[in-house]
């Protein structure tokens, strides 16, 4: 496959998750809406084209009987550029009639960490959900509900109406909370770089966003990356170091690059077996193992601090994901059950799918490590399509990780003049008319 083919696949992909996760909230937000099925389809689809870009090595270069289709599709790459800057053009507006800064618990949560940080107390702790929430003017359809107490009957999701009865009950101290998640849920480094913005008065918000000139070669190539990340998601405070990790991976301070990555968010762990795979094909295991240890000991310096402080809080909360009976939630498989009319199957089919997927995507990284070894970029995520969880959130990085992939293959020499003959334009770069 051609240099120019694999760009346009990335964002050709890219633009597919954009409209996938528009859709997605859609449909959550109004259940009887169709457009489940859509969903899956395009977030499936753009696994796949992504992990088709990004293996093997460069073919044939690209001919001119292909301009027609690489002038379509960089003009489609323009046209999700300017949406993408829209976003950011827009940040500071308020974009529906309940908009907040805080859209999810993390963001949430994550500030009230900090702001308990800044205190000298633990956040793994002490954190008052409803106090919390209260100051930053946000309510139940914030948070992540649980399947117990007033919710255990509960198959798919609770309504907006039981969400906000729940709340009104546990937030005036009638009974225990059983039903939402109250503590962090991620490592220290998702919570500590946001002190010194909560002690200086800043909206946490912005640290996010200020990641975005890092990957403006992603962003344009991507409008889900600028558009989500905007409308509320700080999955880019482990995306930085993980992507630089993986970029630079052949120098030894990459591996601490990792670390902060698997100290910052729980996702960036599917990528360490890809990354050791990687390294040790192409600097042996020694040098592999000397750098996992180096990437676990930068996860163990950043939450040492809060292991000691109670071990058993800072375990619970990072392993909230896996021990606490979420709902089945998001863009992936299972969202064809809660949203598009498929049966339901058990919590623990979804699992073993979602494990079976993780070992052969294992195995299909390491008979390739040598002729594909930037293939894990895209296959770490894979499993989690197949999962009980399987939020939009997991996935609408994945075109900045395919890029990173590209910019390590060795995709030959590109002649800027030879790609503008064969159509590789932007509306920013285009050829000048001659006499």
């Amino acid at each position: 496959m051609g240099v120019l083919w694999r760009l346009a696949a990335v964002a050709v992909a890219g633009a597919a998750l954009y409209f996938a996760g528009l859709l997605n909230g859609i449909v959550i937000e109004h259940p009887d809406r169709p457009g489940a099925a859509a969903v899956v389809i395009a977030v499936g689809a753009a696994i796949l084209v992504l992990a088709i870009a990004v293996s093997g090595s460069v073919g044939e270069p690209t001919t001119a009987r292909h301009v027609w289709i690489f002038r379509a599709t960089w003009g489609f790459v323009c046209l999700m550029a300017l949406v993408g800057l829209s976003w950011l053009v827009g940040m500071p507006r308020q974009h529906s009639y309940d908009w907040t800064p805080y859209h999810n618990d993390a963001i949430a949560l994550n500030e009230c960490a900090a702001r308990l940080v800044l205190q000298g107390r633990n956040p793994y702790t002490d954190l008052d959900l409803f106090s919390c929430y209260g100051r930053l003017a946000i309510g139940a359809d914030r948070t992540t509900p649980l399947r117990r107490g007033l919710f255990a009957n509960e198959a798919i999701y609770p309504s907006d109406s039981e969400l906000d009865r729940a709340w009104d009950l546990r937030s005036r101290g009638d009974g225990a909370n059983e039903e939402f998640v109250w503590r962090p849920s991620y490592p220290a480094l998702a919570f500590v770089p946001l002190v010194p913005f909560v002690a200086a008065g800043l909206d946490t918000n912005y640290v996010y966003v200020a990641c975005l000139p890092f990957f403006l070669t992603g962003l344009l190539g991507s409008a889900s990356l600028a558009a989500f990340t905007v409308g509320g998601s700080s999955d880019l405070l482990y995306a930085l170091p993980l992507v630089a990790a993986w970029l630079w991976r052949d120098h030894k301070w990459a591996a601490v690059l990792l670390g902060l990555a698997i100290a910052t968010k729980q996702i960036a762990w599917f990528f360490v077996p890809y990354y050791v795979i990687a390294l040790a094909t192409s600097h042996g295991w020694r040098r592999a193992a000397r750098e996992g240890a180096t990437a676990a000991g930068v996860f163990a310096i950043a939450n040492t601090p809060f292991i000691a402080w109670n071990a058993q809080a800072w375990l619970a909360g990072i392993l909230t994901p896996l021990a606490e009976t979420m709902f089945p939630r998001g863009a992936g498989l299972v969202f064809l059950s809660t949203n598009a009319g498929l049966p339901l199957a058990p919590a623990l089919f979804y699992t073993v799918l979602e494990v079976a997927v993780g070992l052969a995507c294992l195995i299909l990284a390491w008979r390739c490590r040598r002729s594909s070894p930037e293939l894990g970029a895209v296959l770490a995520v894979a499993p989690l399509f197949f999962g009980w969880r399987s939020l939009f959130s997991y996935f609408f990085l994945l075109p900045l990780f395919a890029y990173a992939a590209l910019a390590r293959m060795p995709l030959g020499d590109l002649a800027g003049e030879r790609a503008r003959r064969l159509g590789a334009l932007t509306i920013f770069a285009a050829p000048s008319r001659t006499a």
